[in-house]
């Protein structure tokens, strides 16, 4: 069996030399009757709660690794290995509401005075943006899932705070949908306005319609004034958060470089208990982390004119746009 220490390792999840206990990995898991120790009614071997969660996290944590591999490493039959994938994915998906979430008050007090002290921009209470997993060409419909870098994926839209926490994940529409499709189709957009009643916002690239709860660069057209240049710049230093937490998300997990399921239901709700995963590991130190793969290569089975249509952007509205002059102006008095 693989060494336990190297899989916690994947995660940055053993804070104490001598525990190595499941507990310090998901907390949560072991009270539950469904990951107790399981005989298969031919008497096989038990399926321990240990191995459950071992076996899944190597799986997950190895681009390369397939189920013969896995399998094999754990001593499990391929069939026991499925098994064992889909039961913990379907425990994470329904732990998911508790995990990842948009914060309380207090939680979002927290958030916007940390960017206020460390970056001087009030009201930010978070960061959105997609990202797209790679995989291999689908069975039907494979050309809407060819996204402009001319490979196949599904798109994973996320939105993290300032602990690149996951707040919200909206995930599985074809790579050829703009962020900005997924944004409006996606139950966050309905929401997001009452969630920033308090005047909070959201960050968001230029993708993303400039909204009074999600504020977005100013789109440069070679006029921009010294202040709008200012403010773009201070706006892209607090929105990396997201950046850096879909680049820990794919380094932890190193399966979303490139996932070999077909079953695209499937690749979704493991991709969704990866976020879990990721919200309950620690981030304090992510030196351990190898360094991250370039998985943005061109596919050659890919179809070159279908890309990505970005002419889906949302408008946005007066008030957002009222909004950014009024941070703009307030950023750049204050930094002279």
């Amino acid at each position: 069996m693989a060494d336990p220490r190297e899989i916690l390792n994947l995660l940055d999840i053993s804070d104490d030399e001598e525990e190595l206990e499941l507990p310090v990995v998901i907390p949560p898991i072991l009270p539950y009757p469904q990951y107790e120790e399981r005989y298969e009614h031919a008497g096989y071997v038990p399926i321990t709660s240990e191995k459950h969660i071992l076996s899944y996290l190597w799986f997950l944590g190895h681009e390369s690794a397939g189920y013969r591999d896995v399998a094999d490493r754990f001593g499990v039959t391929i069939s026991t290995l499925h098994v064992i994938i889909t039961r913990v994915t379907i425990f994470l998906m329904q732990l998911a509401p508790q995990i990842i979430r948009f914060p309380t008050l207090e939680e979002k007090q927290a958030t916007m005075t940390y960017f206020l002290q460390r970056k001087g921009f009030p009201g930010i209470i978070g960061a959105i943006d997609g990202t797209h997993i790679r995989l291999d060409k689908p069975e039907e419909d494979h050309d809407s899932y060819i996204n402009r870098k001319q490979y196949f994926s599904i798109h994973m839209q996320g939105t993290v705070d300032q602990n690149l926490k996951f707040l919200d994940v909206f995930i599985g529409y074809p790579g050829s949908v703009h962020d900005s499709r997924v944004f409006r189709e996606s139950p966050l957009y309905e929401s997001l306005h009452q969630i920033c009643l308090d005047g909070s916002y959201l960050l968001g690239d230029s993708a993303y319609p400039c909204l009074d709860y999600l504020m977005v660069p100013y789109r440069d057209t070679g006029h921009l004034t010294q202040a709008q240049r200012h403010f773009n710049q201070k706006l892209s230093s607090c929105r990396v958060i997201i950046e850096n937490a879909f680049g820990c998300l794919k380094q932890r997990f190193r399966q979303l470089y490139h996932f070999k399921l077909r079953d695209i239901v499937r690749m979704v709700q493991v991709i969704h208990a990866c976020c879990v995963l990721h919200n309950l590991a620690h981030v304090d130190d992510l030196e351990f982390l190898e360094p991250p793969v370039d998985d943005e290569y061109p596919d050659p089975e890919a179809i070159i004119n279908n890309a990505e249509n970005n002419n889906e952007i949302i408008p946005g509205n007066q008030r957002g746009r009222e909004l950014r002059d009024e941070l703009c102006r307030q950023l750049f008095v204050r930094h002279h």
